[in-house]
């Protein structure tokens, strides 16, 4: 999920709005998600990686230009920024290894443990004090990931170690961005990512190129473009609501998977994914309102 450092002046808080973008970019990401799986069955992971950056660059410029210009590009934060797309390059290598080897539902399910590790890295990464509760909630939804790491693809070890890696990527990826977001615009940390990822998966794809006809092509093309555009709904999102209001729906992203994989795969989710999916879900949304109570309290305080 893109961050955003702050909301433009002229827009006003709409929360169907932005409810509606942020459902439009999971379901964006399950396309993306789909279309991976699809040429992963005759394509290289790398291929996938590089042309999932820079195909992505397009719209990212298109953020950029936006926000402002190249102006926004500025940083004094190279390192921080090339730091962020290694995690984001190991989540997008994960993630395609999960999405190709596990049913399509179980992939996203076991992503969904993000929450968890963010709350679980919360101090051991940025000092961030984990209340006692918040513990517990982890405890109980890293339950829900033992179960469901026994899906209908259990059997291989590598798909469920790719989902698992994703969500723990995306959990120290979305720590990072909590760090850079206090001095760089969140157009300038989406372009610089995909930027450092295509220079990162470029020197690979020699080694790993396949021709791909023109149908294929044009799928590798969709996969940056639409990766690209979700991203950039998930902003807008995030600029017409609060977290709060919008991060509830990442979990349609179960919805999606569940009626594309039936739909081209026939794959139909086992039931430990459902339940585990379940206890996963309702600790997510827990931990989402908690950080929520908490983010609220010193302004409570401040006010009086």
């Amino acid at each position: 999920m893109v961050q955003v450092t702050a909301r433009p002046a002229q827009r006003v808080d709409n929360i169907r709005l932005g409810i509606l973008y942020m459902v439009a970019s999971v379901f964006l990401f399950s396309i993306q998600n789909a279309i991976g799986k699809w040429l992963a069955q005759s394509y290289p992971i790398p291929m996938l990686v590089f042309f999932r950056s820079f195909v992505a660059l397009l719209p990212s410029f298109i953020l950029v230009y936006r926000a402002g210009g190249l102006s926004v590009m500025r940083t004094n934060r190279m390192a921080g920024q090339f730091g962020r797309a290694v995690i984001w390059g190991g989540s997008n290598v994960a993630s395609f290894f999960g999405y190709h080897l596990l049913p399509l539902a179980d992939a996203i399910a076991l992503t969904f443990a993000a929450p968890l590790f963010l709350t679980a890295l919360s101090y051991p990464i940025i000092k961030e004090r984990v209340s006692r509760e918040r513990w517990i909630a982890v405890s109980v939804g890293f339950v829900g990931v033992l179960v469901m790491a026994r899906p209908s693809g259990a059997e291989n070890a590598l798909g469920v170690a790719g989902a698992v890696g994703c969500a723990v990527c995306n959990a120290v990826g979305t720590l990072t961005v909590r760090d850079l977001c206090r001095t760089e615009h969140s157009a300038s940390i989406v372009t610089w990512t995909a930027i450092f990822m295509t220079l990162m998966a470029l020197p690979a794809l020699p080694f790993f190129w396949e021709t791909p006809t023109l149908p294929d092509l044009a799928l590798f093309c969709s996969i940056g473009l639409i990766g690209g555009v979700s991203q950039y709904m998930a902003t807008l999102a995030l600029s017409y609501a609060p977290a709060a209001a919008v991060s509830p729906f990442n979990y349609t992203g179960l919805v999606w998977g569940s009626i594309i994989g039936l739909a081209v795969w026939g794959e139909v989710p086992s039931p430990p994914i459902v339940i585990g999916a379940a206890i996963v879900t309702l600790t997510g949304l827990y931990l989402l309102r908690a950080e929520t109570r908490q983010r609220r309290q010193p302004v409570q305080r401040a006010a009086e």
